[in-house]
Formats: structure tokens, sequence, C-alpha cells
């Protein structure tokens, strides 16, 4: 029975960010890396407000017919929430999952609510200012003061376009009907969760509380910050391989 893996990426990025990993992986699997709602070449609508199902719901197709136990979940930050969505929602599915700082932030709400209203107050004032504005709050929450300003132009016009999807991305995240418990109790498969030492510390609790709740879910941390997929995608993918090959 082939093994499929299945990638989901980060908000206002799209399924090449996985292009290494991809790569590593297709002598052996099925690998499939789509580009999420609004992201890459996807320019499927969506509705307001948004919930993670609304996203689920165009990537079950890409896993029609496989059998049980067949299929590997990897997600970061937003993809990572989506996966834990799938995960939990059909978890006969999944083989194992693999996890880098998935931003479930309904979490929070009650767990953390300092880091709930932080992360609330980011959401709100995206939507009081400009796209350009908008994405450098969003990219420099996650990767320093001062980081968008200095990408390229062209990288800065091509993530100022897609911006408009993030605010739904933030509904489904904290829209999510499921608390700890719900995780908790359906993913009962092999977890890798990772977590980068130099995060927001709103995204370290979450891989924290999501490791001690899930029941098979071996945690790591990584010398990266959120975006470590990306930008030290060697450091994380050999992680993510050594996972995969003790499944075997």
């Amino acid at each position: 029975m082939q093994t499929t893996v299945l990638m989901l990426h980060s908000s206002l990025s799209s399924g090449r960010q996985w292009q290494s990993l991809k790569m590593a992986l297709k002598a052996e699997y099925e690998v499939l890396n789509p580009d999420l709602i609004s992201y890459g070449t996807n320019t499927i609508s969506y509705p307001r407000p948004m919930r993670l199902s609304d996203e689920a719901s165009h990537l079950w197709p890409l896993l029609q017919g496989k059998p049980e136990g067949s299929v590997i979940l990897i997600g970061h930050s937003f993809g990572g929430a989506v996966a834990l969505h799938m995960a939990r929602t059909r978890p006969e599915l999944f083989k194992a999952v693999l996890l880098f700082e998935p931003v479930a932030f309904h979490l929070l709400k009650d767990a953390e609510p300092d880091l709930y209203q932080q992360v609330q107050h980011l959401s709100q004032q995206m939507l009081k200012v400009s796209a350009k504005d908008a994405t450098a709050l969003f990219i420099d929450y996650w990767q320093g003061n001062s980081y968008f300003s200095n990408l390229p132009h062209l990288m800065q016009q091509k993530l100022t376009g897609q911006v408009g999807k993030v605010a739904a991305d933030f509904e489904a995240l904290s829209g999510e009907p499921a608390e700890l418990a719900d995780y908790a109790d359906a993913i009962r498969c092999p977890v890798l969760l990772l977590s980068g030492e130099h995060s927001q510390l709103s995204a370290q609790r979450l891989a924290r509380m999501l490791a001690d709740a899930l029941a098979c879910c071996e945690f790591q941390t990584v010398k990266t910050g959120h975006m470590g997929p990306v930008t030290d995608a060697e450091l994380v993918n050999s992680v993510l391989l050594e996972f995969m090959q003790r499944l075997a």
C-alpha cells in the first residue's frame, strides 16, 4: 500500500514552500502540496466568516479513495491548524500527523486569554490599514520588526496581493468549534509537533498545549522562528524526514 503525504502551507505562502521536502520524498511516496484557498495559483472563493472546514472541503477530494492509515499529514501554521481539523474529523485516514506550530488560536481563548487578545488585536489592526501596511504587520509579527520592509520589492508586492485572505484565516482559526479534548480524543496516530525556539509566545504555547494533550505525540524544539519551514527548510525537513523514517 502506497503512502500519500499531504503537505499544507502557512498563510501568505503556497504549496511551493514544501518543494524541497517534496523532492526528498517523491521517490517513496505520493506527495501532494496543494495551494490553499486564495494562495499561490488557487483562485477558489471562500465564505465569510470562514471556517477550517471550508478550507478542508477542497482538500478532502485529494484523498478520495485512500485506504485507512495510508496518509501522512504535514502542516505549518495555518496549514497546521487545517491539518488538526482534518485529523480530528477523519482520524482513521491518517498514519501520522507532523506539525510545525499549528496556530489553533481558538485553544488560547480560555487557556491563555492575554495571548488570545494579542492575536485578535493583530487581526483587527490589519483591517484598519492599507493592504501593504497590513502585510507588514502580519509578516513582522512572525518574523520580527522591519522584516517586511527589507524584503525585495517584488516579494512585497506578491505578499500584499494575497493579504486579504489572512483575515479569513484568522476567522477560521478563532472560530473552530473544538476544544483541546476533542483533538486528544480523536487523534491517536503518531504525532510529531515542532516549535521554533525563537517564535512568538502564542505559537510556542499552542504547540506545548497540544503536545501535552495528544496521546502519541513527540515534541521537539528547533533553533528557528515560526517560519522555520521556509527560512530554515533544511533544518526543519531533516527532523521531519527522520521521524518519517521511523514510521516505516
